[in-house]
């Protein structure tokens, strides 16, 4: 690049124009090629700069010996040699160029590569510095001709540190809130389960229900309040939470469907469509969670989830979180064979280990594979409408280690195994000191279960898949689902109520 500086004497002498007539303010005009014209006074001028640029020519691109960086998340310097028939530079003299997705910057801790540059001579150096965030955006560096036209860039990627926190304050917020309500919908499915069943005495959970029955209004919206909450993230394809997501939905509608039969399924939730959708059987629902938890197992972790005291721990469950509502969804449908397999897997994992409390677990109990810290709020209303008592009111156990073992033993029997079933029922009875009196081995998980669940809740949905519940509650077929609340009826003009009421 050839760069020539001029006088303001020098340049107007070339226009042809006389400099110093007395009491004349002279104008410089510049027409170019496009045929725009641009006016300036002279006086206003300093001196007059003119550039002779080698612009770059797309049909002589730029090489490099590299097509792309990837930085752990402990940084780099990284160099990249460059061929080029045209002088190059690292500045453009616009704005520098970063992509990020908007969604992580409002919901996620997370950056572009942090990262400075410099081109001499064919050598572009490129420095990664450490990582900050938990995931970070590929940036590409970019390279320009005299006139600031890109002529090259690359990709620069990095590892995040997975040590730093995924959500930003905006994201934390929004999980915290799902985690209330994660809490309040088993709040009221536990506190169902035991009255219904028996295991606690409340006068207003028991057969027959009503329609209009307060409790099973909240029961119900409850749930729905988790499937809303979890909707947009998969409506703006928050991909990270995506697991999170899968279980929490696949939970809820199993707790749904064990206790309401055919319900709405909604694929997205919008103004549309909310409380305007059909009832959808049970077996198609079951299929679309068994192919959603199926897709998304495989992106989760081997480890323990245990007691999720924060947003984070919200956001990514375990495998062994989703195994424990994949196989509760296989043995409702009587596929006992599926659900040993994924049993088993957690078995096998060696990371969990029955204590010998019968409830009343801690937070950092060896046997809880999922729990929640309950909000004061919540407790409190639970306890005021629903007005149960139990064990532990300050946690709640969503999944034990104790509930997979009897689960294993139901399998075991169903599939002919009895003595292996019989094995496990007896290290859950020894261990928590519960006698059973039963030989038969169902009847004796149904004792051990009688005992054991009030805290996970299940037990309901256990005897009506054994075929125990008519015979053990005294209750009527009809009985087996709780009435469609008369409030959604009235909202939603699809919604039919079931059978018997």
């Amino acid at each position: 690049m050839k760069t020539r500086f001029f006088s303001l004497f020098a340049g107007l002498l070339l226009a042809g124009q006389p400099v110093m007539a007395q009491n004349k303010t002279y104008k410089m005009h510049i027409k170019l090629n496009d045929g725009s014209t641009y006016t300036v006074k002279t006086k206003d001028v300093k001196e007059v700069l003119f550039t002779a640029s080698q612009p770059y020519d797309p049909s002589d691109p730029v090489k490099a010996d590299v097509d792309s960086i990837h930085a752990p998340k402990e940084g780099g310097t990284y160099q990249v040699h460059i061929t080029s028939s045209v002088p190059l530079s690292t500045e453009s003299g616009g704005a520098s160029n970063i992509e990020i997705d908007n969604i992580y910057n409002r919901f996620f801790n997370h950056s572009s590569v942090n990262l400075t540059r410099t081109y001499e001579e064919g050598l572009l150096t490129i420095k990664v510095n450490p990582a900050t965030s938990r995931t970070v955006g590929t940036r590409k560096v970019f390279l320009y001709d005299d006139e600031g036209t890109e002529a090259f860039s690359i990709p620069v990627s990095q590892d995040g540190d997975p040590t730093a926190s995924l959500l930003s304050d905006v994201g934390k917020n929004y999980l915290s809130a799902i985690s209330t309500c994660v809490a309040s919908s088993h709040a009221y499915y536990r506190a169902a389960d035991v009255s219904y069943t028996g295991l606690w005495h409340a006068a207003n959970v028991e057969a027959p229900l009503s329609s209009n029955n307060y409790v099973v209004n909240e029961l119900w919206n409850a749930q729905w309040q988790v499937i809303a909450r979890n909707s947009p993230l998969i409506q703006n394809n928050v991909v990270p939470l995506f697991p999170m997501c899968v279980v929490l939905n696949a939970k809820t509608y199993y707790n749904l469907v064990t206790l309401f039969g055919a319900v709405p399924y909604y694929t997205v939730i919008d103004a549309d469509n909310y409380g305007r959708m059909t009832r959808m059987a049970p077996s198609e629902i079951f299929s679309k969670l068994e192919e959603q938890l199926t897709q998304v197992v495989s992106d989760m972790d081997e480890r323990v989830t245990g007691y999720v005291d924060s947003a984070d721990k919200l956001a990514f469950p375990s495998k062994d979180v989703a195994r424990v509502v994949l196989a509760d969804i296989y043995m409702y449908q009587g596929r006992y064979a599926q659900a040993k397999e994924l049993l088993t897997a957690i078995v096998n994992g060696g990371r969990y280990a029955l204590v010998d409390r019968v409830n009343n677990l801690e937070p950092d109990c060896s046997e809880a594979i999922w729990s929640l810290p309950t909000p004061v709020s919540t407790r409190a209303r639970a306890s005021q409408e629903i007005g149960v008592s139990y064990y532990n009111d300050d946690l709640y156990i969503l999944q034990s280690y104790s509930d997979v073992l009897l689960s294993l033993a139901e399998c075991e029997t169903k599939l002919g195994n009895d003595q292996q079933a019989k094995t496990y029922v007896s290290q859950v009875a020894t261990t928590k000191n519960i006698a059973s009196t039963s030989t038969e081995t169902i009847a004796a998980i149904a004792e051990i279960r009688s005992k054991i669940q009030t805290d996970f809740a299940g037990y309901f949905a256990f005897l009506k898949r054994t075929g125990l519940a008519q015979t053990m509650l005294n209750i009527e077929e009809y009985q087996l689902l709780f009435p469609i609340p008369i409030s959604e009826l009235q909202r939603n003009p699809q919604m039919t109520q079931n059978p018997g009421y």
